[in-house]
């Protein structure tokens, strides 16, 4: 089962708001991830099949046995650095021979950074609010190796933001905590980008990257 994902629009200033909650944004690519009958398959937002590519996340670490949907953003770390590696991201993303990719596995293995659930046990849950969502994502989700729960704050985001820029990372995601989850862009979920981070993406816009996609929310 795939779903169209929702996006966010851009907004140049971080900002405060008891409305919405402040996620950091993750430098890799969209996936959402659909798991029926204990079985995983992986998509990119363009719904491309990438269930080969990241055989670490067919196993999850869910409480219990269910049926989901989960909507995230996969990325790369250095196993020695523990610096988030686009690059790194997008040679794991290419890779096609069984062999590589167990061995990528092993050497740089990939995290998905779980912030939305859609689906749970037949139940479509776009039609409730993100809070809600959050709530039953944290209460069946486990955290592990290879599977995190998107940390996020609730109505600061300008503290955030002053935390993503010391960390070097690319921006804070911004969702009214009462929104559904819609197809495409719209005023409900925004970003506010880095700009550090975004002109040293510039200088280096030559890059390819998977999918097409340039970032988290595009």
């Amino acid at each position: 089962m795939f779903m169209n994902p929702m996006l966010m629009t851009e907004r140049y200033e971080p900002f405060n708001d008891e409305r919405y909650l402040f996620e950091p944004i993750v430098d890799g690519h969209r996936l959402q991830l659909s798991f029926f009958a204990n079985k995983a398959k992986l998509y990119t937002r363009h719904r491309n099949d990438v269930t080969r590519q990241y055989p670490e996340l067919h196993n999850v670490p869910l409480r219990e046995p269910a049926d989901v949907v989960l909507d995230g953003e996969v990325a790369c770390f250095n196993p020695r650095t523990g610096a988030i590696e686009f690059d790194t991201l997008i040679e794991r993303y290419r890779l096609n021979k069984d062999a590589r990719i167990r061995d990528a596995r092993k050497t740089f293995p990939v995290t998905f950074f779980v912030f939305d659930i859609l689906h749970y046990n037949g139940e479509d849950l776009r039609e409730k609010p993100l809070m809600e969502r959050r709530k039953l994502l944290g209460d069946i989700l486990e955290d592990n190796a290879f599977y995190k729960k998107l940390m996020f704050v609730d109505g600061k985001g300008e503290e955030l933001f002053e935390l993503v820029k010391r960390s070097g990372l690319e921006g804070v995601a911004c969702k009214r905590k009462d929104s559904l989850y819609v197809e495409g862009r719209g005023g409900d979920w925004q970003k506010v980008p880095n700009a550090e981070y975004a002109s040293m993406k510039a200088a280096a816009k030559n890059r390819p990257h998977p999918d097409g996609l340039t970032d988290y929310s595009a």
